[in-house]
């Protein structure tokens, strides 16, 4: 019986022995498996990073682009701003001689160059005499009372206004209609 109970024994043993062999490698693998998914995770989480990474830099060398383009587009503004004053200096010299003479054709064709000029680069003369008076290119200095117009056209214009490219650069100082 002794050597009965030995065998069960043995058999027992080596059945536990064979059990917990099998629970280490299914505990291997189950921990195997835990760190693939959490590779798998982490590997999803870069991906993303990475495309919300390429997604913002292509929109920072848009932005860049786009600034670069605005930049060089207006770079000569302030200088524009600058020669205005000497533009309308040579009107007020041509209205002021009155007789025809060599001075006053040189003058006129100086500014007739200076408007070619500023034709070519994208620099327009905003017409407002006879319009109706528009607060996003005009500065209405008074109001003048007129039967002869409608209410709200300009009637004369005391400077004149400039767009360069798509922005204004410089109202329009108009005299607006007022009826009576």
């Amino acid at each position: 019986m002794v050597k009965k109970a030995k065998n069960v024994k043995n058999k027992t043993v080596k059945k536990v022995k064979k059990n917990t062999k099998e629970d280490k490698f299914k505990a291997k693998i189950d921990k195997l498996n835990s760190d693939l998914e959490n590779s798998k995770s982490e590997l999803e989480n870069i991906k993303d990073k990475n495309i919300r990474l390429l997604a913002e830099f292509d929109n920072y060398k848009r932005r860049s682009v786009d600034e670069r383009k605005k930049i060089t587009k207006y770079a000569s503004e302030s200088f524009i701003k600058d020669l205005l004053p000497i533009v309308d200096d040579f009107e007020r010299t041509i209205e002021s001689i009155e007789e025809k003479s060599p001075i006053k054709d040189g003058i006129l064709m100086v500014k007739s160059k200076l408007e070619k000029a500023f034709n070519e680069n994208g620099i327009t003369v905003l017409d407002s005499v006879g319009e109706t008076f528009d607060p996003d290119l005009h500065e209405a200095l008074m109001n003048q009372e007129s039967d002869d117009h409608d209410e709200g056209t300009i009637i004369s214009e005391f400077e004149k206004g400039y767009k360069y490219h798509d922005r204004i650069i410089r109202h329009a100082k108009v005299v607006v209609c007022k009826t009576a």
